[in-house]
């Protein structure tokens, strides 16, 4: 039976595949991209919980909340219960706290016992991981990788979490790490630590962060990886 495909006819069907698997491939990466280079991205969440209020005004500290940030790969988000253990005296009656109540309190009117579905911020593609207690529990702070979120009334998140962004922390690391009794002061500055810790390495005063994260590098024998499966697995 004679060959009805040409040569030629097979290289321009081979050449249309790979055209169409170009095009939906840079598609996809397209989406990917918007997807995650959103560093103002501020979703509206199921309760208007101010950072700026518990952690400026009230003086909270990120791990009152975030318990598992020194022990687990993820920080954690409180359960909505450990929450009303405050509320059920604090503002037990306002409407900021009727999902609260909503979500965790049989007593509550219109109690459902829906669990609150927080939307998460500070995102990493698909393909990557990050371990928090692997990071705070060797200098970085808190501010490092979320901003300054004392100051923010609605949580929006501050850094691309690019690539390039984690390895340019991974190849220097020293301009920000800061003592560890220090990593989830909000305001934390290297010049105000040394004002009042006097530290002297190789006969000389350390009197900046580069210094000073020099110092805790070499004192903790922080090498951090550049090898990809640090990060993709």
């Amino acid at each position: 039976m004679a060959n009805i495909f040409t040569a030629q006819s097979k290289r321009k069907f081979h050449a249309v595949i790979l055209l169409i698997l170009g095009v939906v491939g840079g598609l996809i990466g397209w989406l990917y991209f918007l997807n995650f280079n959103d560093h103002d991205y501020t979703p509206t969440q199921p309760v208007a919980f101010s950072h700026k209020k518990h952690v400026e005004e009230l003086k909270m500290d990120c791990t009152a909340c975030h318990t598992a940030a020194y022990h687990s790969p993820k920080a954690g988000l409180p359960d909505t219960q450990s929450c009303l253990n405050c509320h059920k005296h604090i503002l037990p009656d306002s409407p900021l706290i009727a999902p609260l109540r909503k979500a965790a309190d049989p007593q509550y009117k219109n109690y459902t016992g829906a669990p609150i579905r927080w939307i998460q911020i500070s995102r990493l593609a698909g393909h990557a991981r990050f371990n928090h207690m692997v990071h705070v529990n060797r200098g970085i702070g808190c501010t490092s990788c979320h901003g300054d979120v004392s100051q923010m009334e609605t949580t929006s998140q501050s850094q691309q979490a690019r690539m390039k962004w984690c390895m340019d922390c991974h190849r220097s690391p020293a301009s920000h790490l800061r003592p560890l009794e220090y990593i989830t002061e909000a305001d934390y500055s290297a010049e105000k630590f040394l004002k009042s810790h006097k530290i002297i390495h190789n006969n000389k005063q350390i009197t900046t962060q580069q210094e000073l994260g020099e110092f805790l590098q070499q004192q903790w024998k922080i090498r951090p990886s550049l090898n990809c499966t640090s990060c993709h697995q």
